[in-house]
């Protein structure tokens, strides 16, 4: 019902993470690499783009070999496997493996896997790897999860939307642990598809900066552990306090111009989450660095949370890493709650002259120490995919 106040929901424990990104191979080397502003942002090498106006990205030069398994030949089930070894080399499974679920989110699943398919060199079995599930279910065997195994694809809100359903499982008693997150890897296609939409910027990308003129692409992959509130005896990174989606039904690319889906769902899960507003310490915005996304998001932060958005931090981190697409939002998630752990934001780069259009309290220039016990993380996916996710931390 429109209006109504909705139950405050359960809280679910995120115990630890595992990531792979552009900025390095571990958890570790992506968190060192957001606070000393190191950027993974380079010239593409995987694959030819001579003929593409923009031939840089946020790509992983090197993947470790994987422990114990043959190497796949699917490089999103290669990001995604690494993403779980860093995960398991910090927290251990311990739960029955009918208990255990799987869900990830990806925009693009193993898109490569079909390009390569259809090349004049290809052959068919290469398509076998390109479907939406194939990298999760590679994921579900490497952890032994026999629980519910989910793959979504809500675009570039992909990785909010993953970590909103594991909640949702865990709530309904139908898993005792859910390992979650988001996966993409850069292939030609699609890095063609954005280079014709001219979505892709020549400059470096400047979130809420008035120079901003487009994205860049990136590839990571992104893992929490999850369980029920009070089920993990060890150390924890923080809990998912609310989640919600909601699309714009707009258009099929562009955002909504007002906003009206991702304001819905900034205030669906601010209310799950059984708070106002001014409980949020800090925002983790999507920040792509367009000009009509950043205006959207800016206008809709001020909207959702009042005049003390003035006041409330904001970054975001796609200018070091790229858009990295599925596992965007999961990789967001984790640094709100590391930013707590360690008391400290990470600044956003490429924002040196902030749009007016897009006036919030930017951490830019450098990181900014403060512990936000609650965050709040945005995403907006193509096609009108929308997610928020309200988190909170743990100072160490």
């Amino acid at each position: 019902m429109p209006g109504a106040t909705r139950l405050r929901a359960e809280p679910v424990t995120l115990v630890a993470a595992g990531a792979v990104t552009p900025l390095g191979a571990d958890l570790d080397a992506f968190w060192s690499g957001l606070v000393t502003g190191s950027d993974g942002i380079s010239a593409i090498e995987r694959f030819p783009v001579a003929d593409l106006r923009v031939r840089r990205a946020g790509e992983i030069k090197k993947l470790r070999p994987l422990p114990s398994v043959r190497q796949p030949a699917c490089r999103a089930t290669h990001l995604l496997l690494a993403a779980a070894e860093d995960l398991l080399a910090r927290a251990a499974i311990t739960a029955e493996p009918a208990r255990i679920a799987v869900v990830v989110g990806t925009a693009l699943g193993g898109v490569e896997q079909l390009e390569r398919a259809l090349a004049p060199e290809g052959r068919p079995r290469h398509a076998a790897a390109a479907f939406y599930d194939t990298p999760t279910h590679a994921l579900a065997r490497r952890v032994d999860a026999r629980g519910p195994v989910v793959t979504v694809s809500t675009a570039c809100a992909a990785g909010a939307t993953a970590l909103g359903a594991a909640a949702d499982l865990l709530r309904a008693d139908l898993a005792d642990v859910v390992v979650a997150g988001g996966y993409d890897a850069l292939c030609r296609f699609v890095l063609r598809g954005f280079d014709a939409l001219r979505s892709l910027t020549r400059d470096r990308v400047r979130p809420f900066d008035r120079r901003r003129n487009g994205l860049l692409l990136g590839e990571a992959a992104a893992l929490v552990l999850m369980t029920r509130d009070g089920w993990s005896e060890g150390p924890t990174l923080g809990r998912l306090l609310g989640h919600a989606s909601a699309s714009d039904a707009a258009h099929i690319a562009a955002p909504d111009q007002n906003g009206r889906g991702l304001e819905l769902a900034v205030r669906s899960a601010i209310d799950e989450a059984g708070l106002i507003p001014d409980d949020v310490d800090f925002v983790s915005a999507h920040g792509t660095g367009t000009p009509l996304n950043d205006r959207i998001e800016a206008d809709v932060l001020k909207r959702t949370l009042g005049p003390r958005v003035q006041t409330i931090p904001v970054n975001s981190i796609k200018a070091g890493l790229g858009h990295t697409m599925g596992a965007g939002a999961t990789l967001e998630a984790i640094m709100c709650l590391l930013a707590a752990r360690e008391g400290v934001v990470p600044h956003t780069l490429g924002l040196e002259e902030p749009d007016p259009a897009c006036d919030l309290d930017h951490v830019m220039g450098s990181p900014r120490a403060v512990h936000p016990r609650i965050s709040l993380s945005t995403s907006l996916g193509f096609g009108g995919c929308n997610a928020a996710l309200v988190l909170e931390g743990i100072e160490a």
